[in-house]
């Protein structure tokens, strides 16, 4: 071990969301990866998932997390509350990918995910991990709660019109997702042939992504907005690609264009496109960039945003290294110029 590198440990090393988590940080050049878990992959060597890496994936539950300064959680939802204030009690920081601390209301939590939420505390404490939002609460943070990939996409593209003190009145997101959002085992099980050449809705009877977003708009704005959300499948493995129909009171003169270029002027990974310029999935895959078109809709009032994002990057490992990389002074951005 390197004494001058912080130590990190993943949990849920497996999926596609652990293996960027490792590419990422195997990169980074503040940091050393000490171990990383899977069940599944018990044994097995690390580089049979990333390339140039060579540890062997461990048990969840051996010690040489304890030895981490940090630990990421990239586990199934569930998981985690049950094991993250062993490491907190312990000073070490942890960055949850999961779901288990993005819903601040138990309630809420209990409807979407099926299970009682036995972390009250922590759960009030943890930070929600958009880090166009919430930077300087990240920084001081011990727990951060990693947002979800359609919530990155979608909040990245209303945030600015929440702002602006103009009454939102609705938001429809039409939201659209390569086949990885799925997780490795549809993926394998054989996800990919029943998609290719094919595009489908699903989630209609509601998708557990639309009370994190309802819930963070409600936070921004300081009231309830009515919220439609409906998810996508399309034929590409990487990407979310958002559009969002913002109906407003009243855009007045508002240059909505200066609007957003000003918002995320100071943001490393948002990109506001020129006018007239739409985003595309292709652009932004394997990269840790949010880029998004802004443009007046021919309905009265109302505010057409596209948002693209690699919901593997900027939707999850990425995004975690973000809040890692501000929680322990470094560049917000260190380890993923390259995404």
């Amino acid at each position: 071990m390197n004494k001058n590198l912080t130590k990190v440990g993943i949990l849920g090393g497996s999926g596609f969301t652990g293996e960027e988590l490792l590419k990422i940080l195997s990169n980074h050049s503040e940091t050393e990866v000490i171990a990383v878990s899977s069940r599944e992959l018990l044994g097995q060597n690390t580089n049979e998932i990333v390339e140039g890496s060579n540890l062997v994936f461990v048990d969840p539950n051996d010690d040489i997390f304890f030895e981490c300064d940090a630990i990421f959680f990239a586990t199934p939802h569930g998981v985690s509350m049950n094991m993250v204030s062993s490491f907190i009690n312990k000073n070490i920081k942890v960055i949850d990918l999961s779901a288990d601390f993005r819903l601040k209301n138990r309630e809420v939590w209990k409807k979407w995910y099926g299970s009682t939420h036995i972390q009250e505390k922590l759960l009030s404490e943890s930070v929600y991990g958009l880090t166009e939002l919430n930077q300087g609460k990240i920084k001081s943070a011990r727990l951060i709660a990693v947002p979800g990939c359609y919530p990155t996409s979608s909040l990245l593209g209303v945030l600015p019109l929440l702002k602006t003190g103009i009454q939102v009145e609705s938001i429809i997101i039409d939201a659209k997702s390569g086949i990885s959002g799925a997780g490795r085992k549809a993926v394998e099980d054989g996800l990919s042939d029943e998609i290719d050449e094919n595009f489908k809705a699903y989630g209609m009877k509601g998708h557990r992504h639309w009370p994190e977003i309802s819930e963070i708009v409600e936070l921004v704005s300081g009231y309830p907005i009515e919220i439609n959300f409906l998810p996508h499948l399309i034929p590409a493995m990487r990407g979310i690609y958002s559009t969002i129909y913002v109906q407003l009171k009243d855009l007045e003169n508002l240059d909505i264009q200066n609007l957003y270029e000003s918002f995320y002027m100071d943001s490393p990974n948002v990109r506001i496109m020129d006018s007239g310029e739409v985003p595309d999935i292709k652009s932004i895959a394997n990269t840790n960039d949010c880029n998004i078109s802004v443009n007046k809709s021919n309905i009265e009032n109302q505010v057409i945003v596209i948002s693209s994002i690699d919901n593997l990057v900027k939707g999850a490992a990425g995004q975690a290294v973000e809040c890692y990389n501000l929680m322990n002074g470094f560049n917000q951005s260190t380890g993923l110029d390259n995404g």
